[in-house]
């Protein structure tokens, strides 16, 4: 019946119409944002102590990134063979930007 009543029709452009909004593909949701880690490791490191020269081992630690792209360190205890010294918590540069402990 549909052949008969040809391709111009209302009802044929409608049909055709309907085909197409069902079989046309759905819309694709954007990807979701990336996001930085909120705790950064910072492994072992080894530097020498601006004040006596001697080397400084600072164990790895997790750090917390802030808002201002600076990492929030915990208190960390750094020895040298004349003793040991605690530095306190606090906001930090990047590791690879440090240049003291």
């Amino acid at each position: 019946m549909l052949a008969q009543l040809g391709s111009g029709t209302p009802l044929q452009r409608s049909l055709d119409q309907l085909e197409r909004s069902v079989t046309r593909p759905l819309p694709q949701a954007p990807p979701p944002p990336a996001s930085r880690p909120s705790d950064v490791w910072v492994p072992d490191r080894f530097t020498s102590d601006p004040a006596s020269g001697q080397l400084i081992t600072l164990p790895g630690h997790w750090e917390r990134r802030l808002p201002s792209g600076e990492l929030y360190g915990p208190p960390t205890t750094v020895c040298t063979s004349t003793g040991c010294t605690t530095i306190p918590a606090g906001p930090r540069p990047a590791p690879e930007q440090r240049q003291t402990p």
